[in-house]
This record gives structure tokens, sequence and C-alpha cells, in this order.
């Protein structure tokens, strides 16, 4: 194992800024069943609940707080944020804010909690974010410029000194969501005095997440590295691009697969091809055109990344325009396995490639994300939904200790209490899937 994150993510350079194919499917499909209706009904209100938060237009200035003044800044990365349904039966907010300390002393961040700017700026939804490591950095900043020896997370801002606070604020249903958010900021200033203020609001999205087909076929698919709780390096990676921080990974997942025994391998670990999933087909997600496609670059030899460069992170990969101004990413794909190129309109379910090892990574996986823009680096990451997959299970603990047994060829544990068929929904970090049952594998 390098100490890199597990599963390689090519988003290596937001890392430096920011410093299961599973056994018993046959008693797994007949729990699914069971849950089927009930997940169908649960999806079914949806549309009626998004329509009654949006149900007229909000007045100018609507939400806007008194006039106050706070030394330190708190600046929503995104000007919408889109509230999206997940796997774990939440619905997510999940976004990120710079925070800046305009003070000639050290400042202390006391809290930024989510307020609802409609309802008296009360607070809404909870908010929780932990580190790969399990720990709860909810509130805390990643400062810029903090070495290796300094702290990751810390609630303290040196004069001047600016960071990313990442924010995952949930709700048991669409319906809950406001769709206004502001935040109330305490902070400690230098002189022991503290401030509570209000920010300007940040509107909340009335559309919802795109809605695709999953990308892979089969059993044991792992959301590695996914969206939201943790603040692993997808989320993490804000990135100085062309004059703006850009997170273009935010909502992006690393799929890797796990055999029936929890493992990744069957050979050496240091050999692609060992790995039981390297050469799965990778099947377009919607239709809509290819407008990037690169397929020579060779595979990097497992547990180690040589020669990255910002142009060639994402390895050989497919960008897609789906239309609706979004853009889909198929990252790492296998050497000559490229079958499209670019200009050519695919339709959902097409095979575009297969799985592999290229570009920034350390271990084989399709990287797969949605953004605003056909860049791999300079978007914003955009939430998205599948249209059906299976739970198969979720992996506990906390991520990094989970990925490094997979990453190192042993067996990680799949906790199978809460499985069954999900539609419209989110992949969530951490979870199993199964994708296209129904259908032979290409």
């Amino acid at each position: 194992m390098v100490p890199m994150t597990p599963f390689a993510l090519w988003s290596r350079f937001g890392r430096e800024m920011s410093r299961p194919r599973a056994g018993g499917i046959g008693r797994l499909i007949a729990r699914a069943l069971l849950v089927a209706c009930v997940s169908a009904l649960a999806f079914a209100s949806v549309p009626a609940a998004q329509a009654a938060r949006c149900g007229s237009p909000l007045a100018p200035g609507a939400g806007t707080p008194t006039v106050t003044m706070n030394p330190v800044i708190v600046r929503v990365l995104e000007q919408i944020i889109v509230p999206t349904p997940a796997t774990d039966r939440l619905v997510h907010l999940a976004y990120a804010a710079q925070v800046t300390n305009l003070t000639a002393g050290t400042a202390e961040i006391i809290s930024i909690i989510p307020v609802d700017a409609l309802s008296g700026f009360t607070p809404s939804g909870e908010n929780a974010v932990l580190g790969t490591d399990g720990v709860s950095i909810t509130g805390k900043i990643r400062g810029f410029g903090i070495g290796p020896n300094g702290p990751r997370d810390s609630e303290k801002l040196a004069p001047g000194g600016s960071g990313i606070t990442f924010l995952d604020v949930t709700y048991p249903s669409l319906d809950k969501v406001p769709e206004l958010i502001a935040h109330l900021v305490s902070v400690r200033l230098p002189d022991g005095t503290t401030l509570a203020t209000l920010t300007d609001p940040v509107r909340i999205s009335c559309e919802p997440p795109v809605r695709l087909s999953p990308p892979l076929v089969g059993h044991g698919w792992w959301n590695g590295n996914g969206c939201c709780r943790t603040v692993n390096a997808h989320r993490s990676a804000t990135l100085p691009l062309n004059g703006d921080l850009r997170p273009p990974e935010q909502f992006a997942i690393d799929f890797v697969q796990v055999s029936p025994s929890g493992s990744c391998c069957d050979g050496s670990i240091l050999e692609s091809r060992s790995w039981l999933y390297y050469g799965a087909p990778v099947l377009a997600a919607a239709s809509g055109k290819v407008v990037a496609a690169v397929n020579g670059l060779p595979d990097q030899i497992p547990g180690s990344a040589k020669g990255v460069t910002v142009d060639n992170a994402a390895g050989n990969h497919v960008i897609q325009d789906i239309g609706g101004g979004r853009w889909i990413l198929y990252a790492h794909l296998r050497p000559g396995s490229v079958a499209v190129r670019a200009g050519e309109t695919l339709r959902a379910g097409e095979k575009i490639g297969e799985v592999g090892n290229s570009g920034s990574t350390t271990a084989p996986h399709l990287h797969f994300q949605v953004m605003d823009r056909p860049s791999t680096l300079n978007a914003i990451g955009l939430p998205f939904v599948f249209d059906r997959q299976m739970l198969e299970g979720v992996v506990p603990g906390p991520p990094d200790q989970a990925e490094q047994v997979y990453e190192s060829g042993g067996s990680i544990r799949i906790d199978r209490r809460d499985i069954g068929w999900r539609e419209g929904e989110m992949p969530a970090e951490g979870q199993v899937f199964g994708f296209h049952l129904d259908q032979p594998r290409p």
C-alpha cells in the first residue's frame, strides 16, 4: 500500500491542496423483494413533495437577514444546492463553503449552523460530517497551506487564514427541505469576544437531480469515496482552477467490486488482471453525445501512480454530454477498450469501454461523476440518482480501514441487514449494490 487514499483517486491534486459480489445472493434477492413495494411507495411521493416545497415563487430579497458584520466570512461554493435522496434513506444537501478570517489574530469557529431562512432562521436538518477515520469534523475548517504536521481539520483560523468547511445537511424526506438555507456563524474573535451572525441564504433547487442508469452490471459493486457524510478525497477536492475554487468530484464515486469472500483479487494485488472485475464492461448511463474519448494511456501498476499530471489524471476516459448543462465522466478505463469516439451519439446502456487502472489510480476502478461542464477537473460536481439498483449491504466502520484491508488483498465484512431494491436514489457512500440484475452481462 502506498500512502494514498484507497481506490487511488485521480483527485490526488485535491488531497494535496486541502492538505462485492456477495455470498447468499438467493437469500439477498428474496429479502429484497419483500421491501420492494414499500420502497416504491416512498419514491412515488417525491414529485408531490417537491411541488409542495417549491409551489410558489419567492419574493425578491426573501430570506435575507438584517445586515450585520462578522470578520469571519463563510461563502458557499455553489450558487444553488440540489437536494438528493440517497440509498441511506436520507435526503442530502451536500456542499462546501470557504471560510476566511479577516482579523489580525487567530479566530475560533464555535459553530456553523444551517438555518431555514424563511422560517425565522431556525436550525434546519442535521449537519454531520466525518473524516475518513470516522472522527467528526463537523464545523471544522480544512485550512489552506497547512503543512503535513499541522492540524488537518481545526476550529481555529490563523490571521488572514482561509480554508474549507464541509457540510452534509440531511432530512428524513424531501418535504422537510427548506427553500432557502442560510448559516448562523458563531465565532470567538482574537480579543476573546464572541459573535454570532447570519449569512445571506442560498437557494435550494426545485429541480431534482438527473436520473441515470447504472454504468455497471452485476452484484457486489462497492461505492468507494462517494457522497456524502465522509469527507473523503472526492468531497475534499476543492481545486484552484482558472482563478476560482472548483469542487468537481463532490458527488463522484469510485466503483470497485467485492468477491463472494469480500476480497478484490485472484492472484497478486500488484497485477491489474488479478483484480476480479478488471475489464468489466462500462455502459453509458444516459443517452447523449460523446465530447471526449481517450484510449491510449497505459495501466498503472496497482499500489502506485506514476507520471500523473492534470492532463492525464483521468486516464483513458469518456466525457458524454447528456443535455441540461450536465456531462458524465467515465474514468480510468482499460487501455484499448474505449469503443466510442468524440461526436458519436450514444444510447443509454451502450458499452463504452471497460474498467481499467489508467491515470491517477492505485487500483482498478471506475471513477464516475456528473459535472456542469466538459472538463475532468475544471467543473462543479453535480448530484445524480440511479433509476433502479439493489442495495446488497453496507461496509461498516471507518472507510479508510476497510479500504486498506480491501486494497491489500484482505476480505472485508458486509452488513446485510438493510437490503432491497431502490429506485430514484443516489448510491450512498460505503454501500454495496447490484446493477442490471435482470439483464445479461454485455
